[in-house]
């Protein structure tokens, strides 16, 4: 524990009158505190002169406490818990075991990831408390600057100029079609049948990172991408899709949430993907941060949430 060097002291000299109150014997206390008898005796004597009363009778045979010392030794014993749960307790967050992280994720890793991260991390570290944000990167970017989120599961790191950003893999975006679609059923389909399809997709004033990157994969594809409607949520928007209200273009980690009449469909095109990050302020020195991150990154190189890792430094 950090304490000032006085305090330090004081702690000590009340462990040393701890012991010798318990043991009524000099000889059988400094063993016990393996220091040396004369060196305790002067310790016990400073502390009498500091409180300027005598704690223990002495004689050559034997050892006693006076009424003085059984009060404070009542007094000490619980000043000596508290301090050691207090140093306890500053160990715990120093190393990580202990605190409150603060945790911004995309609403896609919300269906495996982020469940499968808030399992094993609580089972490793059950003294750690967590503050869950959904949101976008982008705003996830803006919650790490302002100090309102410790740590960003994102997926782009195109807007995290200024944050530590992890790449630790990559997700197949999959085509979401409403049951009665013509293309439900389909094995694989190429970007380029969808030049004609009415979009849905997420909110582009929330999320504008996001919609810029599924506008240049669509381009390439030479299929204009501007979503008819848009929602901040995945629920909503594959509910929308399943409602026959358009497509959609999605992460596949959220086909785990399968609503009635709601189809799947694999996409042919390499570049159809999304990455996946972890954000964190540059910098950061925590354990209790640093022991996420890896975990999260681990999570994904065994690919769960429908992950598929890549090797990083």
């Amino acid at each position: 524990m950090n304490t000032s060097p006085g305090l330090n002291l004081s702690l000590r000299k009340l462990g040393y009158f701890v012991a010798v109150a318990e043991e009524l014997h000099f000889g059988r206390a400094a063993t016990r505190l393996h220091i040396a008898q004369p060196a305790l005796s002067q310790q016990i004597r400073q502390l009498e002169a500091d409180l300027d009363t005598r704690l223990f009778d002495r004689t050559t045979r034997r050892v006693s406490i006076t009424p003085a010392g059984e009060i404070l030794l009542e007094q000490a014993r619980r000043l000596l818990v508290t301090a050691d749960g207090v140093e306890r307790a500053a160990r715990e967050l120093r190393e990580g075991e202990r605190g409150l992280l603060r945790l911004g994720f995309v609403d896609s890793t919300a269906y495996e990831l982020v469940p499968r991260f808030l399992r094993e991390y609580r089972a490793w570290r059950p003294n750690v408390d967590f503050e869950l944000h959904s949101m976008s990167t982008d705003t996830q970017v803006d919650a790490l600057r302002e100090g309102r989120v410790d740590l960003g599961i994102g997926r782009t790191a195109a807007a995290a100029a200024g944050l530590d950003v992890r790449v630790i893999g990559s997700e197949p975006l999959v085509l979401a079609v409403a049951g009665e679609h013509e293309l439900a059923g389909a094995e694989r389909i190429d970007l380029s049948r969808l030049v004609a399809e009415t979009f849905i997709g997420f909110d582009r004033e929330v999320s504008p990172t996001l919609h810029t990157e599924l506008r240049l994969l669509m381009a390439g594809a030479s299929v204009s991408y501007n979503p008819a409607m848009e929602a901040t949520e995945y629920t909503t928007i594959l509910g929308l899709v399943a409602a026959g209200a358009g497509i959609a273009l999605v992460p596949s980690s959220v086909q785990t949430f399968r609503p009635p009449g709601l189809e799947f469909v694999s996409l042919a095109d390499p570049a159809a993907m999304v990455q996946l990050v972890v954000l964190a302020r540059p910098h950061e020195t925590s354990a209790m941060i640093g022991g996420a991150v890896r975990m999260i990154a681990d999570l994904a190189a065994a690919g769960v949430g429908g992950v598929a890792a890549i090797a990083t430094a």
